[in-house]
C-alpha cells in the first residue's frame, strides 16, 4: 500500500480548494510525497500560487513570497496507517453523513415542520463541550427544546451573549448550568496553565470557583470543585437575571450529570444541586422529588419515531 501513496496522491494533487486547473508546464513534476500531501496538507508550489502572478516552466515560487497557505489538498488517498489524522478525519465524516442520512430518513420530513420557521425550546443550557456530555443523555428530543451553549467548564463569561439571547430573545422559562463529573477544565483551573495559549488561559482565568481544600489530583476534591463551580456559576447568573427570577419569569438552576458514578445518583444520572441559589440538600431534594411528580405539559414537542430507540453514537 506504501508503494501505490505516491501515485494515489499525485492524483490528488490537481484538485486543491478553489483552485482553477493548473496551467500546463514544460516540466514534469516529482508526484508529491506522502509526507508533504497526507501528512501535512500542503498544496504544491503551482497550485497555491497566487492569482495573477505567473511562475516560469520548471521553476517555483519561493516561500518567502508566497505568504500563508490558503488552500490545500482535497485528501482523496486512504493512507496505509489507519491512526493517521487524515484516515480518522474521514472515517468521522463518512459515519456523521451515514448516521444524518439515517436520522433524515427514520424522522421524516413532517417531524421538521414544527420549528421549520421558529424555535421555542423551553431551557437555556450551559454545559461544557467535554464530548462524553451530549444532549441525548438529558433530553430524548431536545430540537426546539433546548437551547444549548458549550464551552469548556460551562462557564457564562464566554458565552454571555448567548446565553443572554436564550433568557431575554427566546424567553426560556429554565436556565440550567449542566456540569459534569471528570470535567478537565475545572481540574485544569486549579492547576498551574501558564503555559497555554492565551485563548485558552483566557476561558480558564473566568472560571473562579472556590477551590476546595486537598490535592488537587484527589477525585474527592475533583467531584466538590465540579458541584463548586455549578454554584459559581450559578452565582454569576443571578447577578444578570436577578430580575427575571424575581418576577417569577426565570428559574436558574445548577446540576451535574455525572457518568463517571462520582455521586450517589449512580453513573449517567444527573443530579440537582442548585436551585434559585438555595444549595441545602434537604431543600434541593425536595425540590427534585416535585419534579418528578409534576405532570409534563402539554407544550412538550411530541415523541417521534426515532426517540422511541436508543441511537448509536456517531461513529460507532
Amino acid at each position: 500500500m506504501s508503494r501505490l501513496l505516491p501515485f494515489l496522491l499525485a492524483s490528488a494533487a490537481a484538485l486543491p480548494f478553489g483552485c482553477k486547473p493548473r496551467a500546463p508546464t514544460t516540466h514534469a513534476e516529482p508526484a508529491p510525497s506522502a509526507s508533504a500531501s497526507a501528512t501535512h496538507g500542503h498544496a504544491s508550489p503551482h497550485a497555491s500560487a497566487k492569482p495573477g502572478t505567473s511562475t516560469k516552466p520548471g521553476t517555483h515560487e519561493s516561500h518567502a513570497s508566497a505568504g500563508p497557505k490558503t488552500r490545500f489538498l482535497v485528501p482523496f488517498a486512504w493512507e496505509a496507517d489507519q491512526e493517521n489524522a487524515f484516515a480518522k478525519g474521514r472515517s468521522f465524516l463518512k459515519n456523521l453523513m451515514d448516521d444524518n442520512e439515517a436520522f433524515a430518513r427514520s424522522a421524516g420530513s413532517t417531524h421538521f415542520r414544527a420549528f421549520a420557521d421558529t424555535q421555542k425550546p423551553r431551557a437555556t443550557i450551559v454545559a461544557c463541550s467535554d464530548s462524553r456530555v451530549q444532549s441525548v443523555a438529558i433530553d430524548a428530543t431536545p430540537e426546539n427544546d433546548l437551547f444549548t451553549i458549550r464551552n469548556i467548564g460551562n462557564q457564562l463569561t464566554s458565552s454571555a451573549g448567548s446565553v443572554d439571547y436564550g433568557v431575554h430573545h427566546l424567553k426560556t422559562p429554565v436556565l440550567l448550568i449542566l456540569g459534569h463529573t471528570g470535567c478537565g477544565a475545572v481540574k485544569a483551573a486549579m492547576k498551574d496553565y501558564k503555559k497555554e495559549g492565551e485563548a485558552l488561559k483566557k476561558e480558564l482565568d473566568s472560571l473562579t470557583f472556590e477551590r476546595p481544600k486537598g490535592s488537587v489530583d484527589s477525585d474527592a476534591v475533583w467531584k466538590e470543585a465540579v458541584i463548586a463551580n455549578v454554584n459559581a456559576q450559578v452565582r454569576g447568573a443571578f447577578a444578570t437575571y436577578a430580575h427575571e427570577v424575581e418576577v417569577g419569569e426565570l428559574m436558574i438552576v445548577g446540576a451535574i450529570y455525572d457518568f463517571r458514578g462520582d455521586l450517589e445518583a449512580g453513573p449517567g444520572r444527573v443530579t440537582f444541586v442548585n436551585v434559585n441559589g438555595n444549595t441545602e440538600p434537604a431543600k434541593v431534594a425536595s425540590f427534585a422529588r416535585a419534579v418528578k411528580v409534576t405532570p409534563a405539559p402539554a407544550e412538550r414537542p411530541p415523541k417521534t419515531a426515532r426517540s422511541a430507540s436508543v441511537w448509536r453514537p456517531l461513529g460507532h
